[in-house]
């Protein structure tokens, strides 16, 4: 069965009462223009907000602070914004329909996390969709994946979708994501975006976090409306389609609707929006759920950051595991588009191990394909990988370059049915290329559930989902260093530390012999040391996506391996930089 073609349709309201034409009024209500703008002049005017909008661009999201949970906190994302943004991405919509669309209405439907700015800055790109012409869906507390679905879903007719979320940032921060029928918007959809919306912001007068201007202004049309959209119980449907995939995936012949008795799994969602996957998919479904904890939504995040990449939350998702016996954990990011587990023994499966899980299942249904993954995959997973008879594309770090790639590999003609990055964001082909941490958790689920249904052994590995990574070889060390780069104007410099870096390699990696530079490197450069006796170790030195950074990753086969590549690239090449570079992190 295809994603998006379950039996649980989206479920939607009276006709009339769910989208009534909403009409905007004939004349906007004057909002005074603020002196203090005004005495700056148009044109220093004008350019400042156009800065501050593009300053909330994100790769492909938008990101900014929307509360001041301390006074350090300056709010960049304020309802003004939001409410400008909103107008932006109908606007956008607008743009990209088809000429026999005419003037057909677009329909947007809007979620959110439960950060504690959400329901202030909703409201406001709620607002702002409507006031530009658009019908309205609120569905509320939801997921990033959730509101991909609320476009594709038997019968829908939403023409665009936003998630309010800052994914697992600290609480203060919030943003938006955004996706059409065709999946998430890209970088240049996103500058498109913020450009329209800083021009309007700008024409308005409106200062963005002037007490005086901001929300009053969003506040003034607000009232001028007479509707804003309806709620949706978006993620009731959502969890329809997710039990439906169960029910299919595993086909039990005793009891088809409750393919999941006798099953015991626990749900950790870090107080995001995940906990629905415990009580309205896995429950259901004749799971026992007891121990799941912090199902809760609170935008304060009071027990861990949800983040399966963060050391702590995980170690609180094995506790749980360990404490109520369970047979799987499950550990999702604020949003739910990022997911990680832990098997009955305790052992966490994130990064690496998680990328060769989910790689076994799809190489099993789809022999010989492609994985693409991250530029700081280990070796160890590119040996798994082939000896499953699959290839390996090691591409960039950001999980859009990677789903990106493989959508360039299917369209070249190349097999390649997952992309997924070590942070935990994977999209599968058959999942519409769509970074989903619940549809991952439910590929994850059925595949235990058939291992059980075995009768296991699995070559002595048991009914654990572990037992299917036997054959991966991990390495003995790793480790992770972010070198701040001092100037302001980083990108050049950290540009001209990788060419020196490369340079160095050329010439010998500083009379490191053992040291080659890998044939084949998307980001940065990717350097593979021979530690002897058949071990192998790596080092990526790289520029941070967006932070003025460069990351080094250090793998090694041996003990002590990392300090001393680590040591040889500080003292024969990185401290050549130690003018431009803070190397305390080394």
């Amino acid at each position: 069965m295809s994603p998006g073609r379950g039996s649980g349709g989206l479920i939607t309201p009276p006709a009339c009462a769910r989208g009534c034409a909403v009409r905007r009024p004939a004349a906007r209500r004057a909002v005074p223009r603020v002196a203090a703008y005004l005495a700056a002049g148009p044109t220093a005017a004008t350019a400042d907000t156009l800065a501050a909008f593009k300053r909330l661009q994100n790769g492909s999201d938008i990101r900014g602070v929307g509360l001041k949970a301390d006074p350090s906190h300056v709010v960049t994302l304020t309802p003004a914004a939001a409410y400008f943004i909103g107008r932006a991405f109908v606007r956008f919509l607008r743009g990209r329909a088809a000429p026999s669309d005419g003037a057909a209405r677009m329909r947007v439907c809007v979620g959110s996390d439960p950060r504690l700015s959400g329901p202030l800055l909703r409201a406001a790109l709620l607002t702002g969709l409507a006031d530009e012409g658009a019908e309205v869906e609120d569905a509320g507390l939801s997921t990033t994946p959730a509101m991909f679905y609320s476009i594709i879903a038997p019968g829908s007719r939403v023409t665009g979708a936003v998630m309010m979320t800052a994914s697992h940032m600290p609480l203060q921060n919030n943003g938006l994501k955004f996706f059409t029928a065709g999946g998430g918007l890209e970088k240049r959809d996103i500058a498109s975006i913020v450009d329209a919306a800083g021009a309007m912001c700008a024409d308005e007068g409106v200062v963005l976090n002037d007490p005086t201007s901001d929300t009053a202004f969003v506040l003034n049309r607000a009232i001028a409306l007479p509707a804003i959209g309806t709620k949706v119980p978006l993620l009731e449907a959502y969890s329809s389609h997710l039990r439906s995939l169960i029910i299919e995936g595993v086909a039990h012949a005793d009891h088809p609707n409750k393919p999941l008795e006798g099953l015991h799994i626990v749900v950790d969602a870090g107080n995001g929006s995940g906990g629905f996957f415990a009580d309205q998919v896995l429950a259901p479904l004749g799971a026992d759920v007891s121990g799941s904890q912090f199902l809760e939504p609170d935008g304060s995040f009071p027990n861990h950051i949800p983040n399966p990449e963060n050391a702590d939350a995980m170690a609180a998702a094995v506790e749980a595991v360990k404490k109520s016996g369970a047979d799987l954990g499950i550990i999702f990011d604020t949003d739910v588009d990022r997911s990680g587990i832990v098997d009955s023994m305790g052992n966490p499966i994130n990064s690496n191990r998680f990328i060769a899980l989910m790689a076994a299942i799809t190489l099993r249904d789809h022999p010989g394909t492609t994985i693409v993954t991250d530029s700081v995959t280990s070796n160890g997973l590119t040996s798994f990988i082939e000896g499953l008879g699959g290839q390996h594309c090691r591409f960039k770090r950001g999980y859009r370059n990677v789903i990106n790639k493989g959508i360039e590999l299917n369209e070249a003609g190349v097999d390649c049915e997952l992309m997924m990055e070590t942070s935990g964001h994977g999209a599968l082909r058959e999942n519409r290329y769509l970074d989903d941490g619940a549809y991952m958790a439910v590929k994850a689920v059925i595949e235990l559930v058939r291992l059980r249904m075995s009768g296991c052994d699995i070559t002595n590995g048991g009914c654990d989902l572990t037992a299917l990574l036997r054959e991966l070889r991990e390495p003995a060390e790793a480790g992770e260093y972010r070198i701040k780069i001092k100037d302001a104007d980083f990108k050049p410099v950290g540009a001209a530390v990788l060419e020196g870096f490369k340079a160095w390699l050329d010439k010998g990696a500083g009379g490191e012999s053992a040291w080659s530079l890998d044939p084949v490197n998307h980001e940065g450069w990717r350097v593979s040391v021979d530690e002897g006796a058949g071990a192998r170790g790596w080092a990526l030195l790289r520029a941070s996506l967006h932070d003025p950074l460069l990351v080094l990753n250090v793998e090694s086969d041996v003990p002590g391996g990392v300090a001393k590549i680590r040591g040889h690239l500080l003292e024969s090449f990185l401290s050549r930089h130690k003018d431009a570079l803070d190397l305390s992190a080394l």
